[in-house]
Formats: C-alpha cells, sequence, structure tokens
C-alpha cells in the first residue's frame, strides 16, 4: 500500500486524543526529519488557553518511543508470551479475512466481537470499526468502562447531555466539585474557577479521599463511596425544610416537585449521616451554603458514577440546581458532559442500517465471561481496537484466561505491545492521532476541530480507517462509508457544518468552531418528555426504576476495605505506560491506606504489601496516609504489568458486575483486604 509523503513544516495544530474532557488544542513542532520535537499549548484555542498537561507536553516521547509498533506481527509463541515475527501486511489481511469467512461460515456473524476502548476520542478513527462489524452482522456491545450510568442518570433528570458552560463558573461564588479530581483530569476548566476564587469565590470538594483537587479546597467534605444519592437528598430536605428554593422557577421549569418532597422525609441530616458519614451538621451547612449562594456550581464527576448506584447518583444530584434555579442563572447550574453541544449524523459513519436484526448483544464490561462463557456461537474472532482490556477491563484473571483458548482468534490494532496484544494471533500497527486525519469533539467543553497529520504515519502503521476499509475492500463490501473521503465523511456527520460556508470553511482550516449556543441551551426548557427538568420521570418509572431520586444500600462482598481506582495524575488509563519520565513520575503501583487499617494488619510503614480478594491478589506498594479515610484503599492508575513487581495489574481485584443503569462498570465498588507480603 502507497505510504503518504509529508511536506516540511515547523509547527502545525493538531488536538490531543485522550480519553479527557478538556479536549486540548496542541501546537506540535516537526523538525526536517519529520519528526515532533516539541508539544505546547494553543494559546488561540479559546478554552484551553495555551496550557497542556505534563502528559501531553511529554508527547512526542510517546510518538517516537522505541516501543511503537511499526509493522504487522504474526504470533509465533504461547499466547500471553509476546513471542512475535514480522511479517507483510498482505499476509495480515489474507490470514484474517480468511478466519473471518472461515467462522462466519461455520457459526454466523456473531461469533465476531469487537472491544473498542477510549485510546483515541477522534469522531471518526474511534467509530470506523464500527459500520465493518455492522456489516459483519458481528455480536453488538453495550455499555462501556467509563461513563454509561452517568449518562442515564443524567438523561433522565436533564434530557440532553449539556448543562451550564464550562468557563461560566468564572462568575460563580460557590463551586461543588463532586466526585471530580480537577486537578488531575479537568485543569483548564479548574483554572477558570481561580478567576472566581479571586473575586471571593469559595470551592467545596465532595469526595471519598483527599486528592489533589481536595487539598486546593475551601471546604473538603469526605464522603462513604457509593452513597452521594443519600447526601444530594439530604441537601435537598434541607433546601426545601428551610425554604432555599426558588419556587416560581420549580413551578416554570421543573416537574415532580410535590413527588420528590414526598420523599425527603426519609433523608434527615441525621439519616443521611449515617449513611454518608458527613455529620448532620456538615450536612445542613452544606445545604445552607448551597441554597445560600447568588450563583452556585456543581461540577460533577463522573467517577462517582462507577458503583452500582452510580446512575441514581448522579441524576440526585442533577436535581439540586433545579431547586435554587441556578440552571438559568450566570455563574450557576452544573455540568458533567457537554458531549451533545455538537449535533451530528452518526448514522453516515456508523451505518446501524447494515446490522441485521436482532443481533446479539454483549456486555462490553464483562469481557472475560464473553470470551469464556457465550455459547450459541461462542467468540470465535475477537477484535480489539483503541483498548487493553487485558489490564483496564474488571476481572483481569477471567479475561487472561478468556484470552488464551486455542480456537479463539484475536486481532490487535495497536501502537504498542500492550497486555492485550500480547495475546493476539495478529497485531497490527496503528498510527498515533499525529500520523492520520480526524475530527475533535469534547465532552468537556464546546469547541471542535479538525486535525490533519502532523507528520507521515511511523513505519507501516494503518489509522483505525484505513485497516477497516482495506478490510471491507477485501470482503467485497461496497457501501460508500467504506469509500467516502475522511473530509467527505466528516462533512457528512457535521451537516450543520456542510450547510454553511463559513463553517465549512473554518473546519476545513483546522479552526476551532463552537456548532451551537451553549450559553442558551435551557432558554426553552430541557430536552425532557415533559420540556422540564424531572423531578418526577414516568420513563424511569417505565424501564423499572424509582421514578424520583431514591439511595438503596446494595449487599457488600467479603473484604474489610473499599477499593477505589481512580486515574493517576501522570498517567492516563493504560495509555503513557511507554513514557519513562511519567512512569517515574508516578514512581510505582501504589495503594494509599489509612494507618488505621495498616496497623490492624501489622502494618507499621510504608512498603510493599498484599491486597487480594475472591479474584485473585497482587503487590502494591502501601503509602500509609490519612489523605484515605478508614476503610478505604486508593489505587490510582493502571499500570503495564511489565513495569509491576508480580505481573498483575489493579483489575485483577475489580469485578464484571454492572451499574444500576447503562450496563457500566462498578471499578469503584469493590472490596478487598490486606496483609503484609509473604
Amino acid at each position: 500500500m502507497a505510504r503518504r509523503e509529508m511536506c516540511h513544516v515547523k509547527q502545525l495544530k493538531t488536538v490531543c486524543p485522550h480519553d479527557c474532557p478538556d479536549t486540548c488544542s496542541i501546537i506540535a513542532t516537526v523538525n526536517e526529519e519529520g519528526r515532533v520535537v516539541t508539544t505546547k499549548g494553543d494559546p488561540d484555542h479559546p478554552f484551553t488557553r495555551g496550557a497542556l498537561c505534563s502528559k501531553v507536553l511529554r508527547y512526542p516521547e510517546r510518538v517516537h518511543s522505541s516501543e511503537r509498533l511499526l509493522y504487522p506481527l504474526k504470533r509465533t509463541g504461547p499466547k500471553g508470551s509476546g513471542q512475535f515475527e514480522r511479517i507483510t501486511w498482505e499476509e495480515a489481511l489474507d490470514t484474517i479475512v480468511s478466519r473471518l469467512r472461515e467462522e462466519t461460515a461455520r457459526y454466523g456473524g456473531e461469533t465476531v466481537y469487537c472491544f473498542h476502548g477510549s485510546g483515541n476520542m477522534g469522531v471518526i478513527q474511534m467509530n470506523a470499526h464500527v459500520p465493518f462489524f455492522h456489516k459483519m452482522g458481528a455480536s453488538q456491545g453495550r455499555g462501556d468502562l467509563c461513563s454509561p450510568a452517568a449518562n442515564e442518570g443524567w438523561l433522565y433528570t436533564v434530557g440532553s447531555l449539556v448543562g451550564s458552560r464550562p468557563e461560566s463558573v468564572a462568575h460563580t461564588d460557590l463551586m461543588l466539585v463532586w466526585g471530580s479530581n480537577m486537578a488531575s483530569s479537568n485543569m483548564h476548566m479548574l483554572a477558570f474557577f481561580k478567576q472566581a476564587k479571586k473575586n471571593g469565590a469559595k470551592m467545596i470538594v465532595i469526595d471519598p479521599y483527599r486528592n489533589r483537587t481536595a487539598k486546593q479546597a475551601d471546604w473538603y467534605v469526605q464522603i462513604k463511596p457509593g452513597t452521594d444519592a443519600a447526601l444530594a437528598l439530604g441537601i435537598m430536605h434541607v433546601l426545601v425544610a428551610e425554604e432555599l428554593i426558588d419556587r416560581p422557577y420549580i413551578e416554570k421549569y421543573t416537574h415532580g416537585f410535590e413527588e420528590l418532597c414526598a420523599t425527603l422525609p426519609d433523608y434527615s441530616p441525621e439519616k443521611v449521616e449515617a449513611i454518608t458519614g458527613v455529620s448532620a451538621d456538615d450536612v445542613r451547612k452544606l445545604a445552607r451554603m448551597y441554597g445560600q449562594a447568588r450563583a452556585p456550581f456543581i461540577r460533577v464527576g463522573i467517577g462517582l458514577s462507577r458503583n452500582r448506584r452510580g446512575g441514581m447518583s448522579v441524576r440526585s444530584i442533577a436535581c439540586l440546581p433545579g431547586l435554587v434555579g441556578a440552571y438559568h442563572k450566570k455563574g450557576g447550574g452544573a455540568i458533567m458532559f457537554t458531549s451533545d453541544a455538537f449535533p451530528k449524523n452518526m448514522d453516515v459513519l456508523a451505518r446501524p442500517d447494515l446490522l441485521p436484526e436482532d443481533t446479539r448483544v454483549l456486555d462490553n464490561v464483562r469481557v472475560g465471561s464473553n470470551l469464556l462463557h457465550v455459547q450459541n456461537p461462542p467468540i470465535n474472532c475477537f477484535f480489539v481496537s483503541g483498548g487493553n482490556p487485558a489490564i483496564t477491563a474488571p476481572d483481569v484473571e477471567l479475561i487472561r484466561k478468556g484470552l488464551t483458548r486455542d480456537d479463539l482468534f484475536t486481532v490487535v490494532h495497536e501502537q504498542f505491545m500492550t497486555d492485550t496484544a500480547k495475546y493476539a494471533d495478529i497485531v497490527l500497527p496503528a498510527t498515533t492521532s499525529f500520523e492520520n486525519f480526524d475530527v475533535f469533539k469534547s465532552y468537556g467543553h464546546t469547541y471542535m476541530q479538525k486535525v490533519d497529520p502532523v507528520i507521515a504515519p511511523l513505519g507501516e502503521a494503518l489509522s483505525n480507517r484505513e485497516l477497516y476499509c482495506e478490510l471491507a475492500k477485501r470482503m467485497g463490501f461496497t457501501e460508500d462509508v467504506f469509500t467516502l473521503s475522511n473530509e467527505e465523511l466528516a462533512l457528512a456527520l457535521f451537516p450543520t457544518i456542510a450547510a454553511d460556508e463559513v463553517k465549512r470553511t473554518a473546519f476545513l482550516a483546522g479552526e476551532t468552531l463552537e456548532l451551537i449556543d451553549f450559553d442558551t441551551v435551557f432558554a426553552n426548557g430541557f430536552a425532557t418528555p415533559t420540556g422540564k427538568l424531572e423531578f418526577y420521570s414516568e420513563q424511569m418509572l417505565r424501564d423499572g426504576y424509582p421514578a424520583v431520586p431514591t439511595y438503596r444500600e446494595v449487599e457488600q462482598e467479603e473484604g474489610a476495605l473499599h477499593l477505589l481506582t481512580p486515574p493517576a495524575h501522570y498517567t492516563l488509563n493504560s495509555s503513557f505506560g511507554a513514557v519513562d519520565k511519567l512512569r517515574e513520575q508516578e514512581q510505582r503501583p501504589t495503594l494509599q491506606v489509612n494507618p488505621v487499617d495498616a496497623l490492624a494488619q501489622g502494618i507499621e510503614e510504608d512498603g510493599w504489601i498484599e491486597a487480594y480478594n475472591e479474584r485473585g491478589s497482587l503487590t502494591l506498594w502501601a503509602k500509609l496516609t490519612e489523605d484515605v479515610p478508614p476503610g478505604v484503599v486508593v489505587a490510582e492508575g493502571v499500570w503495564w504489568t511489565q513495569h509491576t513487581p508480580d505481573g498483575k495489574s489493579i483489575n485483577f481485584l475489580t469485578s464484571e458486575r454492572l451499574t444500576d443503569m447503562g450496563w457500566g462498570s462498578t471499578l469503584h465498588d469493590n472490596r478487598v483486604s490486606i496483609r503484609k507480603e509473604a
């Protein structure tokens, strides 16, 4: 296949492709040899304003890492051994197509299954596999590791994935950061709040552990994991009881206030204290600060949704601004995602019309069970795109067992020899976002941007779209989604851009664009069935959920400690494992443990310990700290197993259990015990 030639350029704009709400615009400096030598923030971007995180400042080291995969590979040793030999693209593609035809002839299309992750968040490259597997009639997936429960909870209440403009937090007088470590994962919005702080605004952080953001707060409220809905309902109880509400707003813009009020006696501050660990006095103080603020703003994190009460927790928090009218106040309201700020026609790319009716749907979170236990037909062809489930998905031991099946044919399209790639039969080299065309929208701000490659693909790497268009050609698929140019596809995806000459010209030039007026998203009400913010939801009732916000207890598994697995500061998921300097800054796989819990096991100082539960055990460095409360332990980040002392990742300890809604992961809802290392 012909390679694309690059012109010699000095500086080009591109966008960070990783799973982060800030979606930073980047200026990449490229030398005459076609290497990216530096990355810096784009000062012209309205939201990121020239700042980059420590991860992306080192992006040239990732792009040009000596560990990059450059050529197709075929497995020569046992699965998981990492033993491969180089082959040609012709051999790789012929092998894949031959196996697909063989297995689908025997079992039908549902024997094929693709796990896709969020390694590249570009609209085109992230979804390039979808029409191919629709045409194949492959088993479909529902839910994901990230935020489906959060999405559902918000949508039932607000109606669309929008909220208050993130930059407007500069005008707030009180910001609640609820379950989000913004200093590590949303630094640009935090910078806007610092403008408000200069004018006297206060920041309250609600989180189970004292993370980097909590250490910057005016008041840190420590909450038991998974009890966020109860705290939100306790705040509502006080707001209503003390008339700290906006009744005209409630009448005009909300639905179901009386039904909500009927439940609030169950959530007195004293009852909420028993559930959440937040004292009754602090529940009242928090509610009064919120109710008396001029324009309170809530930044809702998605981590709190990754448990069996996650969707209802997000729904409950999303109701709070409706009681005080904050969604319509400058500097007030709430934001979780901005995803629906970009009207698009995804059917153009996904082509759902190609998918046979009644195609089987599997839970994406349950990778191990899908590979080991699904029958009629079994999964015999497994593709991985933009993900590393062998360490990032729950119950890794189950996944490893599935990946070692002799009859499973696995194809991994990757930039590095990840833990998952080591189990593949065929490994294909993938471009980075610096080497391919894409369109980036954000889920944390309102700007989108088209990017062209800033360097030529390294080695023989192909983009996701190139790969699946080539496979489609060899399979005899003739639909135009496999033949349109990237720019044609991009314009078809965003018809409001295609129809507006000014926007189209700016888009094709790589300028940042807004597609809607985000300041007026609630001007005519909410995108719910009633057109109002729904305290009471008939749709939830039809879907089998309580119609109003509710807190419920769940049965706990064995284990003395509640395990949380939030992102690390210097890495993101498993995407930066090849950048030595970033890994060195994280130091080692660490478990933050309260000294009280450590002492109970005879652990008196920092050092290697064993964490274990019914799913397995692994070795972690115990960091004794009062940043975590008794009964809770925290392991930040996911480490490549080649960098761990025992070849295991934290997700050996997490469960395949699903969230209360949306079929999401419960990565923050697991129990473990600890002991001295043997």
